[in-house]
This record gives structure tokens, sequence and C-alpha cells, in this order.
């Protein structure tokens, strides 16, 4: 039994499922509120302030994706962890829902049994009453690896780059597969520590090797991984890397 008593907020339009995750929900010890399309969930984000949203992806009015999209751009309401319920079950679609924030993904159809472990992982991950500062936000990064979803040190990371659409993180133990674009990882994690090489690659500065010059005016940078890793740096970027190593 869940004695937090957190609230749930089911976001499905088919009755049958709802009624099945709501019972579920209650069994465990849940408040649970519902939603049968976008709009109204966004309404009932805002009247119950729920611990967790599970989302459906096919929605009248508003689809799944563009809640998690609008809450995600909502300072007060970007924190909730949600779980996207789906019946699409391709990477694609998965890739889709991580990159835009959701914190998991459960393909239709699911047991009620890994629903409910599903939502007390990520309540646990995620527990709003010891939430992480901002500061700390940028001293750990959410990625998965397989059907497993890490909290990464930032400072374990070697460089992170996009490889047919999606963006990894390496580090000395392989690479994982993060929730964000390049872009908005450039603009979360510390300037101080991270620089953007090229339009594919951000690097940890503190984990260079070696600086070689590649041509007259630009750059390639060895990692310290245990692959070495050769990492490019554009000629755009070659005369903030001198700026920034006062080379």
């Amino acid at each position: 039994m869940n004695e937090k008593k957190h609230t749930v907020l089911v976001v499905e339009d088919d009755a049958l499922i709802s009624d099945m995750v709501t019972k579920n929900l209650k069994l465990e010890g849940f408040l649970v509120e519902t939603a049968r399309d976008g709009e109204e969930c966004l309404s009932k984000v805002k009247e119950v302030n729920p611990d967790l949203i599970l989302l459906d992806v096919l929605l009248p009015k508003l689809d799944g994706w563009e809640v998690l999209a609008r809450l995600r751009d909502d300072p007060r309401e970007k924190v909730i962890p949600i779980i996207m319920l789906t019946a699409l079950s391709d990477e694609r679609s998965k890739v889709q829902g991580l990159r835009g924030g959701a914190d998991d993904y459960v393909t239709k159809p699911f047991s009620a049994l890994e629903l409910m472990a599903r939502v007390e992982t990520v309540l646990k991950r995620n527990n709003r009453h010891a939430r992480m500062s901002p500061e700390s936000l940028r001293s750990q990064m959410p990625v998965r690896k397989g059907d497993k979803i890490y909290l990464l040190n930032v400072d374990d990371i070697n460089f992170i780059n996009i490889r047919r659409e999606y963006t990894y993180a390496h580090t000395d133990e392989g690479r994982f597969l993060t929730n964000h674009s390049l872009a908005q990882l450039e603009k979360t994690l510390d300037p101080t520590k991270f620089f953007r090489a090229h339009r594919g690659y951000i690097v940890n500065m503190r984990k260079v090797k070696e600086i070689t010059k590649a041509g007259s005016s630009s750059y390639e940078l060895t990692m310290s991984d245990p692959a070495n890793s050769k990492i490019p740096v554009s000629r755009r970027q070659s005369a903030e890397l001198r700026k920034l190593l006062d080379i």
C-alpha cells in the first residue's frame, strides 16, 4: 500500500483502459484523477497539481505529444513526471516521447503489474518533495540504455553526439540515449565545462586528452575515453576554441 497518497492523473479516452488503470492505482493506495482528452488534461493539471501523469498519445482535441510539449514548456508544470501510454511501439515514437521530456514509455497492451512497477519507479526517481535544484539538474542528466533509465553524472560524460537523429551521451561505460536535443543540452550544461565543438558534438573539455591542428585554422580533439575518440572542431567553432584555451 502506498502511504504517501500521491495523486496520479490518468489521461485516457478509452473508458475500459481508464477504468482498469484507475482501479489498480486505487488498490495500490493512490489518489486518482482522470481526463478524457488533451484539453481536459491541461485543465486538470492546474486544478489538482498531480504527482504523476499517465498520458495516452492518441487523444482527441490535443494529442499526447502536444500535451507533453505544453507541460514541459510551463515552468510550473515541467517538473511533473509523465509516463506515456500508447499503442505505438516503434523506436522512433519512443524516442519522440523521451526527447520531448517523458520520463517513461509503456506500450499497450500492458499488464497492471508492469504499469504499477513503472509508476512506483518513476515516482521514486522524481520525488517532488526532494526535487533537485536547478543547479543540481546541471550536474545530473536522465538517460536511457535499453529499457532502463538512469541519472548520469554530467562530469562522467566524455562527449555528446547526434547519430541518426538520436542524441547520445558517451561515458567510459558506453553510450546512453538522452531525452534532449544538442541545442537544448548546450543551453543546460555548464558552459565552463562543455563546448559545442561541432554541429554534431558537445565535448566535456575536462575529458580532452589532446588538441591537434587538422588544418590551417581547424582542430581535432582527442578524448580521454578508452577509445581515444576523435572529435572534429568545425571551422566556425575554431575561433571560439582558441579564445577558450587562450591559444
